[in-house]
């Protein structure tokens, strides 16, 4: 079986959980947006979205730089570590997909967004938000 097939579920989820984050930025406790951050860093690695799953990293490193994603160099490098995947367990059992639709749903996020436009430049722009939201010239900018 191809790795085509997963693509586009790990897109859509890797936008889904960017789009929540960037919710919690303004009302939400750093960890939570950390949290869902996380998420959408692993899903964009499955996509194949190295950068962008990069970008969530050092985000995440930027507001908590003891985090275990920090032992890491790269985001599909933590994936490949048990001691990371214990969390990103506990990260999917605590958000997983249809719990991550129903937030959206509530917090009036706009689910269908990925499938209007592309789901990478979606990604690329709700990144670039956020990281200028942290303020942190440290955080590698996406290109």
């Amino acid at each position: 079986m191809s790795q085509s097939t997963p693509r586009p579920r790990h897109e859509r989820l890797a936008v889904l959980y960017l789009q929540l984050a960037e919710t919690t930025v303004s009302r939400g406790p750093t960890s939570a947006r950390d949290r869902l951050l996380l998420l959408a860093g692993r899903h964009a690695t499955h996509a194949g979205w190295a950068t962008e799953a990069d970008t969530c990293r050092e985000l995440v490193l930027a507001s908590n730089p003891r985090h275990v994603i920090g032992h890491h160099a790269r985001f599909a490098d933590a994936l490949q570590s048990d001691e990371y995947m214990a969390l990103d367990r506990q990260l999917e059992r605590q958000c997983p997909q249809e719990k991550a639709e129903h937030l959206a749903h509530l917090q009036r996020v706009d689910i269908d967004l990925s499938l209007r436009d592309p789901p990478r430049l979606v990604a690329h722009d709700l990144l670039a938000r956020m990281t200028k939201d942290d303020g942190d010239d440290s955080i590698a900018r996406i290109q």
